[in-house]
């Protein structure tokens, strides 16, 4: 891994199911950890490689290994929210996390 490619500082938060002045659930987003990250836009030729065909996931994250990271998280970076599709392991190395993304803005 290449330290020097995280450059962007973002937040990776989970859901959380509270209830308003109501008594009706509703989602709110909880900060789960603040760390470094490489945010590159996948291109079509990663898309062939895979053999699929996936227009969701646009974005890969790739942040230092931490366990517990799951699919209902998201990402966000200053304006924008990547919502996680799959958090990756190559190798199970237990070296890095690639987080196959897509892009919101908000």
């Amino acid at each position: 891994m290449r330290a020097g490619r995280l450059k962007h500082r973002i937040a990776i938060e989970k859901p959380e199911l509270i209830k308003d002045e109501f008594g009706q659930p509703t989602k709110n987003w909880v900060v789960v950890c603040t760390t470094r990250a490489a945010i590159d836009p996948i291109s079509g030729k990663e898309f062939f490689a895979a053999q699929q065909i996936n227009n969701a996931i646009n974005y890969k994250i790739t942040i230092r290994y931490r366990p517990g990271i799951k699919s209902q998280y998201r990402v966000k970076y200053k304006d924008r929210v990547f919502e996680i599709h799959a958090p990756l392991n190559p190798r199970e190395a237990n070296r890095e996390l690639q987080l196959m993304c897509e892009a919101h803005e908000t």
